[in-house]
């Protein structure tokens, strides 16, 4: 070991700004895209950005679609369409007025009225809130058994149990079998134990089935139904497809894409001798830079869709999900000549347009699954017969994930391991075998 200066080659992979911004257009869906490149026009005064047309259109025909009043609404001023729903706040309250608080009291009420989260649950302890307004325990519990008395029935609870409880008591139905399990043993009920609840509580099966149904008709939210509703949801398609006479025609949808423009009104400064002129130089390499990275990116996204469709041309002729075939990243990287990772990039959060809809590009990115017969069939097409299988089975002797891969190779030829089933079953929301079970028809 020795202390020198050694001269040394080596090559590595240097990521420039440039193609870190390819990278992230890449990525960009078309309805994010405008911001994107506002914010480029920020930082350069060479960029004009043109907002797309596509958004404006689209909002006009959802107006002149819903209307107001019956009438056209194309000569309303916009404010007329904005209808404020009542928030559940605001309907506690109103209720609250008639309840027989006082005065002292109204401050510690309302702070419980705003400690009410969206699904209806009140999010403080009465120990806290004691502690924060210098009160008793006793005086919280009694504000708060007031505010479950409000409206809609359940409002107020501190937990599920609390809820679902407020609810059979509004019913009178304190001493039944849903209220005794509820109150006792709901852990139980969520893990199915009917066997063992039925056992414990001396009574049948069949009895505690029952009770389980009659809690599926309470709600474990109340305060949903006043939950503000999220922002109109608008899919902005990347790309579409088009079908006619068995021919597909794909193409960029850039109404929902902005237009990138170079301000002419600094033209005459360019390639000067100033510091100035030096600036916009460089703020016109990136502008040019900005402009091949929407080229590349728009390329990218057709090669990518044009390959989608040759693949899974049958899927644009039926809109059959079980048409699918299976289909990887990599595929159609090899087959288009990019590398995998800039597939992935440029099908996240990218929306196809179809004569049936919209649905994600990502979406026709399938695990292959080998069948009997040396053959393959996509993931989608498995779950769609095992979605089927378990929707046909008998509820009282439901299929175990080991039977449904089975009866998945006995009658559709596929080849898919017990594990590999549950995955799939998970995937779709159904619950297990001994979830599903039913003692009664």
């Amino acid at each position: 070991m020795e202390m020198g200066l050694f001269q040394q080659q080596s090559m590595n992979l240097v990521m420039t700004t440039e193609l870190r911004q390819a990278i992230a257009i890449l990525q960009v869906p078309s309805y994010e895209l405008t911001s994107y490149l506002q914010e480029q026009a920020l930082e350069n005064p060479l960029i004009e950005i043109a907002e797309p047309k596509g958004m404006f259109t689209t909002l006009k025909k959802s107006v002149r679609k819903n209307g107001v009043n019956g009438r056209s609404v194309d000569h309303q001023p916009l404010e007329h369409l904005i209808i404020e729903k009542e928030t559940l706040f605001d309907y506690l309250y109103k209720q609250s007025i008639l309840l027989p608080i006082q005065e002292q009291d109204q401050k510690l009420f309302q702070y419980l009225l705003l400690s009410v989260d969206e699904n209806g649950y009140l999010t403080v302890s009465a120990e806290d809130t004691a502690h924060r307004f210098q009160t008793t325990i006793e005086k919280c519990e009694e504000l708060i058994a007031l505010l479950q008395t409000l409206e809609p029935v359940g409002i107020g609870a501190r937990d599920l149990r609390e809820c679902l409880l407020l609810q059979l008591e509004e019913q009178h139905l304190q001493h039944t079998l849903s209220y005794i399990i509820v109150d006792q043993y709901l852990d139980q009920l969520a893990e199915r134990k009917m066997k063992w609840l039925a056992n414990h509580l001396n009574v049948t099966p069949q009895e505690v089935e029952a009770a389980a149904d009659l809690l599926q008709t309470l709600d474990p939210r109340p305060g949903s139904a006043y939950a503000p509703a999220s922002d109109q949801a608008y899919l902005y398609p990347d790309v579409s497809v088009t079908e006619e006479n068995g021919k597909f025609h794909i193409a960029v949808n850039e109404q929902y894409s902005p237009m990138l423009k170079l301000n002419e009104s600094y033209g005459t400064l360019l390639n000067g001798k100033n510091a100035t002129s030096k600036f916009l130089d460089d703020s016109f390499q990136k502008f040019n830079w900005l402009k091949r990275a929407l080229d590349q990116r728009k390329e990218t996204l057709l090669n990518i869709t044009r390959e989608i469709v040759r693949v899974q041309e049958k899927y644009f002729l039926t809109f059959d999900r079980s048409d699918l075939i299976p289909l990887t990243l990599k595929e159609v990287a090899d087959e288009i000549g990019v590398h995998e990772s800039t597939v992935s990039r440029a099908v996240k959060n990218k929306v196809l347009q179809t004569s049936k809809g919209a649905v994600e590009l990502k979406s026709f990115f399938t695990a292959k699954i080998f069948t009997q017969d040396g053959g393959s069939a996509s993931a989608t097409s498995a779950k769609s017969e095992i979605k089927k299988l378990v929707e046909n089975e008998d509820k009282t002797k439901p299929l175990s994930d080991q039977i449904l891969a089975t009866l998945l190779e006995k009658n559709s030829g596929l080849t898919i391991s017990r594990r590999t089933v549950a995955k799939y079953r998970e995937e779709l929301n159904i619950p297990s075998s001994s979830k599903r079970k039913r003692y009664t028809t």
